[in-house]
């Protein structure tokens, strides 16, 4: 941390779209947490559902609302508007666990550690289960073997080293986690807390259901050629997962990703 008589900053950004069912448990979730001094910065993409007339009355919150061109472009704007020395990313319909920002700023106290990933419960709307998921090790070479092990939400950075990276990419629109991800950790791997740090909730309306599942998986493949995979590896990211094995949808997927003729549909190579 920079060494300073007064407390390092966090600021934690939401990026919106629509969610103002769930956006007041979010703030609500920062609100009350155990630290000082946090930021809290909104970055709405022009929601049409009350989320605007939510955020007005909350007058610590600082918040935009304006048509955006996806989460990564949000997610920049609030980083170019954060003043935090240590930033987190929380969706809008997620929300943190209660008194854990004072155990994530220490973290930071050791001048080494430039991210840390925390685990992770899912939220299953509706049926009241809560399902803790611990979060994998992190490093580059575990990313290009097993993109499926990015936890987005219970994860905070050093301000400067996202700046460092890049920031956000906005070409992807759903795999902008795994894309920052992967430029990060060829920086520097994350430390790992063993501690549950955020709550994903799964509901139907939700950025990440199955909907966008294939684009996702796309933009993973477009990422895994740039770092230059293996195309078993490319391949296995399709091969391994139970809903891809729809009738025709693995073939679909290996002419998308211009993989057909180069790998079998039914194993991975093995050179």
């Amino acid at each position: 941390m920079p060494s300073t008589t007064s407390k390092p900053k966090l600021t934690i950004l939401t990026p919106s779209f629509n969610q103002g069912r769930y956006i007041e448990q979010t703030i609500d979730s920062v609100r009350v947490q155990d630290y000082g001094p946090v930021e809290h910065i909104v970055i709405d993409g022009g929601s049409t559902d009350g989320t605007v007339d939510l955020l007005r009355r909350y007058p610590h919150v600082n918040w935009i609302s304006e048509a955006d061109r996806g989460q990564a472009d949000a997610l920049n704007k609030g980083l170019a508007r954060a003043t935090g020395d240590i930033i987190g990313w929380i969706n809008s319909d997620d929300y943190y666990e209660p008194n854990i920002f004072t155990s994530v700023m220490q973290c930071f106290e050791d001048p080494v550690v430039m991210w840390v990933v925390g685990n992770l419960t899912y939220v299953r709307e509706g049926a009241g289960e809560m399902t803790p998921d611990k979060s994998p090790p992190v490093s580059f070479n575990l990313l290009m073997h097993n993109p499926d092990i990015v936890r987005q939400a219970p994860v905070f950075y050093r301000k400067s080293f996202v700046e460092q990276a890049g920031g956000w990419n906005c070409d992807y629109f759903m795999a902008m986690d795994f894309d920052l991800w992967t430029r990060l950790a060829k920086l520097s791997p994350p430390r790992m807390v063993d501690r549950n740090w955020a709550y994903f909730r799964i509901h139907p309306n939700q950025k990440t259901s199955h909907a966008n599942v294939i684009r996702q998986k796309k933009e993973i493949v477009t990422i895994l050629r740039r770092e230059r995979a293996h195309w078993s590896l490319i391949a296995s990211l399709f091969l391994r997962k139970r809903w891809y094995w729809a009738k025709g949808l693995v073939k679909e997927y290996l002419i998308a990703a211009g993989l057909h003729g180069k790998v079998s549909p039914t194993k991975t190579n093995t050179t």
